[in-house]
């Protein structure tokens, strides 16, 4: 242990007490305050995990994997166990359209302390965005959340040991025990893929204003856009998939093109309407999903009433299933429709589409 009078061990020549001592003391006190913050986050989410792994909530575990994962391979999807985790407890919408995490705060609320709910509490604000590092500074790093375009800052600055000022990360924050920290991994991204997904949450929330009031609230909601990036980011395979699978999607949307200009039936016209509108209306994230759902309904139905009316139930369908939290009369709106109208077909739909 160094004395109050040795020489500093930074090797500038001057004693401890008038050079590094006062750091050192401050770093100390941090990491105590970081240690602290983590155990009781440890403790939390062992016993949300716990909570989340009853017999009741089998069905609802499996169907979060389903919608969580792009593809079906073990091996590359244990490379996203953690994201999952976070995923499935404070993100995925159940059954009874409520997170694993306030199922398990109502349950429970009066046998957590205070440290838990306000914990859990936090964790239930947090979203995933875009951060550039601003500053790192000795007991915290400056951010800036370049999609709501404010500054924050996180004090578990060993996180970001590897980077450095001006780089770009995925990440996502939260207040823990007074402490605010990353959950999960922090993913280092090049300008052109910050440019890409930025622009790309832009769009798609302008087109669900009327659903989302504030940016913040659609990206509270809408995680698994985030870690649907963030497997392709770390996996090349994911992206390589999703590549072939779109190009062959189109090459078979085109062949169902050619062959209702050959046939000029009013009904299949009607049906090409209808995917047309979902191509053009629908965000890419749950755009593959609708369409599936649209050629199983209208290959094995008989499809009657306004092509609007088909595209907003296959929209809102698609969104449920994702569990993203959205009523029918806002995407009966985006529509033109009524929102009877849009529930009507959605239950036809919803009785024959089975996941």
């Amino acid at each position: 242990m160094v004395g109050r009078n040795d020489l500093c061990p930074c090797n500038s020549g001057k004693k401890y007490k008038k050079c590094c001592l006062n750091k050192d003391k401050k770093n100390s006190m941090l990491q105590q305050k970081v240690d602290f913050s983590q155990k009781h986050d440890i403790t939390t989410t062992q016993k949300l995990y716990a909570y989340s792994r009853k017999d009741k909530f089998y069905d609802e575990y499996i169907n979060a994997q389903h919608k969580f994962y792009i593809v079906d391979d073990k091996e590359i999807n244990s490379k996203f166990n953690s994201f999952f985790n976070t995923y499935y407890l404070q993100d995925y919408i159940t059954s009874e359209n409520k997170t694993i995490a306030i199922s398990f705060f109502e349950e429970n609320k009066d046998k957590l302390n205070i440290i838990e709910k306000n914990i859990l509490k936090s964790k239930l604000k947090s979203y995933i965005t875009i951060y550039k590092i601003l500053n790192i500074e000795e007991d915290k790093a400056v951010l800036k959340d370049l999609i709501l375009d404010k500054e924050t800052y996180i004090e578990d600055i060993n996180v970001l040991k590897d980077l450095k000022a001006g780089e770009l990360i995925i990440g996502r924050t939260a207040n823990v025990v007074e402490v605010n920290k990353f959950i999960d991994t922090v993913l280092s991204i090049s300008e052109r893929i910050k440019d890409v997904i930025i622009a790309d949450i832009n769009n798609i929330y302008e087109k669900n204003k009327d659903v989302y009031k504030q940016m913040e609230t659609f990206l509270i909601y809408n995680t698994n856009i985030f870690y649907k990036y963030i497997q392709q980011l770390i996996e090349p395979k994911i992206g390589e998939y999703l590549k072939e699978k779109k190009t062959t999607s189109n090459t078979e949307n085109n062949n169902i093109e050619k062959q209702v200009d050959t046939k000029k039936i009013d009904d299949s016209q009607e049906v090409c309407e209808v995917e047309n509108l979902i191509t053009e209306n629908i965000e890419d994230a749950y755009k593959e999903a609708a369409l599936t759902i649209w050629e199983e309904y209208k290959n094995n139905n008989e499809v009657k009433g306004t092509e609007n009316g088909w595209a907003s139930a296959v929209e809102y369908h698609a969104k449920k299933e994702d569990g993203v939290n959205v009523t029918q009369s806002a995407i009966a709106k985006k529509y033109k429709v009524s929102p009877s109208t849009l529930g009507k077909r959605y239950k036809e739909i919803k009785s024959v589409h089975k996941i």
